[in-house]
C-alpha cells in the first residue's frame, strides 16, 4: 500500500516563463549596486551571471552539489562588490525568485487535496539551482499549498543533488515512509525517475510542463502522465 508521495518542483509544480529568473536575477543586481553607488557595466554582470549558470549546470550534471550560497560569493567575487553593497547583491541574486510570477500546473491543489483525503503524506525532492528550499516554501505558501506538504528534500538542505539516494531518503525520512511505500513524481528521466526507482520507489513521469522530458535516454516512469488529475488514479493503481 502506498503511504506517501513525494514531487519534484520545477516543471511539475511550477515553473517559470523562460528567461525571467535570469532577467530578475540582472534587474536585482543592477538595483543593488547603484543604491549603494557601484558601478557595474551591464555587460561585466550577463557575464558573470551567465557563468554563474553555466557553473551550475556542469555541477549539476556532474552531480557535484553547488550551493546557492558558494554561486553568490562567485558573482559577487566576479564582479568586485565590496561592503555593504555585497550583502544586497548577494540578497537580490538569492532572493529573485520573489520577483518572478511562477506558473502553478493546472490542477495541482486539487490533486494535493485528494492525495491528502486519501491519507497519503506528502513531500517534495527538488534540485533547487539558486532558488533555495526556504524560499520555495515561502512561493509555496503564499499559493496555499505549502499546507499539504510535510517533508522536504531541498537540494541545498541536503547537499546532494538527484538522482542521489540522500535527497529522497531526507524527504522519506521527514514523512516516516518507507521507499517501497512511496511514490516519486516528476518530469525528468535522469533524476526524478531513475533515482526514485533505484531506492524502491515507484515512480510517475509528469509531462504537463516538460512535455520532452530528457533529451537522454533513460528509465522510464511506472506510469507517464499529462495532467495531474490523472495522478489519484496512478497511485491507486500502483499501490495494487
Amino acid at each position: 500500500m502506498i503511504e506517501a508521495v513525494t514531487f519534484d518542483f520545477w516543471n511539475t509544480i511550477a515553473t517559470v516563463p523562460p528567461g525571467a529568473m535570469s532577467a530578475a536575477r540582472e534587474r536585482g543586481v543592477t538595483a543593488a549596486c547603484a543604491s549603494h553607488d557601484v558601478e557595474v557595466e551591464a555587460e561585466l554582470l550577463v557575464e558573470a551571471l551567465e557563468r554563474v549558470g553555466l557553473d551550475w549546470e556542469r555541477s549539476w550534471a556532474a552531480g557535484r552539489h553547488l550551493h546557492p550560497d558558494e554561486a553568490a560569493e562567485s558573482l559577487v567575487r566576479t564582479l568586485g562588490v565590496e561592503g555593504a553593497a555585497r550583502e544586497m547583491v548577494v540578497e537580490a541574486f538569492l532572493g529573485a525568485g520573489r520577483e518572478v510570477e511562477l506558473e502553478f500546473a493546472p490542477g495541482i491543489g486539487p490533486c494535493l487535496e485528494a492525495l491528502r483525503d486519501r491519507g497519503l503524506r506528502l513531500g517534495i525532492v527538488c534540485d533547487v539551482g539558486f532558488s533555495g528550499g526556504e524560499l520555495l516554501r515561502e512561493l509555496l505558501d503564499a499559493k496555499g499549498l505549502l499546507q499539504h506538504f510535510s517533508g522536504w528534500g531541498f537540494s541545498d538542505e541536503v547537499g546532494h543533488y538527484k538522482p542521489a539516494p540522500q535527497i529522497f531518503e531526507a524527504a522519506l525520512e521527514a514523512l516516516g515512509a518507507e521507499p517501497g511505500k512511496a511514490i516519486h513524481v516528476g518530469d525528468l528521466r535522469r533524476t526524478d525517475i531513475a533515482g526514485a526507482a533505484a531506492l524502491g520507489m515507484r515512480t510517475v513521469r509528469y509531462r504537463g510542463m516538460n512535455a520532452g522530458g530528457d533529451a537522454e535516454d533513460g528509465v522510464e516512469a511506472d506510469a507517464v502522465l499529462d495532467d495531474h488529475a490523472q495522478l489519484l488514479e496512478a497511485v491507486e493503481r500502483l499501490s495494487a
